[in-house]
């Protein structure tokens, strides 16, 4: 039971955060704030996504679990690039594509570390804790 509640939280999670990048996506240039380099929020928005919807699957490590997920965010990545096609001083582009993709496998990767080390054996009791709170059923 414990790990469905967990599935469905990384779910809903993954979920807002979809959610709030299409919002933003969906603002004008006008209104995005000026100097801060469009990778940053491409590859930071992508990397949390793909952290938390990575917990989806029940063994993220293995190759199909990576493929499918890549495959997911790189789908969701282009419908918000192309998303932005129709907003105002907004425009689809590859390389905030390629941003967006960098990102989502730093998160993956990022999961996939975290998960290693949440499986050794931890001395102190905080990084126990922590570990089966977060990865383990």
């Amino acid at each position: 039971m414990r790990s469905w509640r967990k599935k469905g939280a990384a779910g809903l999670i993954s979920f807002l955060l979809y959610l709030g990048i299409f919002a933003l996506s969906s603002l004008p240039a006008s209104v995005l704030p000026a100097g801060v380099p469009d990778f940053i929020p491409h590859f930071c928005e992508y990397a949390l996504l793909a952290f938390f919807s990575m917990h989806l699957f029940n063994d993220p490590g293995k190759p199909q679990a990576m493929a499918a997920g890549c495959a997911v965010l790189l789908l969701l990545a282009f419908l918000d690039e192309w998303h932005q096609a129709f907003v105002p001083g907004r425009f689809c582009s590859l390389k905030d594509l390629l941003f967006d993709a960098l990102g989502a496998l730093a998160g993956i990767a990022a999961c996939l570390v975290l998960r290693r080390w949440a499986a050794k054996p931890h001395e102190s009791r905080w990084a126990r804790r922590l570990g089966d709170y977060i990865f383990r059923a």
